[in-house]
């Protein structure tokens, strides 16, 4: 059997990668409920939510699965970087989000009253709540905030994937190295 430290590192970042992911997609049905209930979902969102849950099925099979098998490693590795490779493009679909502020602050207008002499002569600020813009995702710091802590869950998630391939590509290493092993009798 190959180096038990290389097969202990690789579960327990199949674990981390479970509970990362889970929370993840949780967080996207979360706004997607909210989104059909409103509007229509963005394409950004669903790709990020379809890649995370499908992601997380595979890291949950990978956990059970390289417990029993020695000689998937190598098809391990190709799947990891598949995942890790879709979870990229899921992040860069919705990468506006890193620039949006999640606050649902209201503008205001300032009405300024001046004499026939150009004088001032009070102020006065009236807030302003824009009800087209209610629909936006933006105008609701929670969601907002859902959708920002789902997307930094994927980026930690890209890095996982990344390691456990490396990971599984040295557990596929040692194998085929044990399996050359020759035995010599006299």
């Amino acid at each position: 059997m190959a180096d038990d430290g290389t097969y202990n590192a690789h579960t327990v970042i199949r674990v981390l990668q479970v509970l990362t992911l889970i929370p993840a997609w949780a967080l996207m049905a979360a706004i997607i409920d909210w989104y059909n209930n409103k509007v229509k979902t963005p394409g950004g969102v669903m790709a990020l939510f379809i890649i995370t849950l499908i992601a997380s099925v595979w890291a949950f099979c990978i956990l059970l699965a390289v417990l029993r098998a020695r000689n998937t490693a190598l098809w391990i590795t190709f799947w990891d970087l598949v995942a890790m490779g879709a979870l990229i493009a899921a992040v860069a679909t919705t990468a506006n989000i890193a620039n949006y502020e999640c606050t649902a602050a209201p503008t205001t207008s300032e009405t300024v009253y001046i004499t026939p002499e150009g004088q001032r002569i009070s102020r006065q600020n009236i807030a302003i709540l824009n009800d087209e813009d209610d629909e936006e995702l933006w105008n609701h710091p929670d969601y907002c905030n859902l959708l920002k802590a789902a997307w930094g869950l994927a980026i930690a998630n890209i890095i996982m994937f990344f390691v456990t391939a490396i990971l599984a590509g040295v557990i596929w290493k040692q194998n085929k190295d044990l399996q050359r092993a020759v035995v010599v009798e006299e």
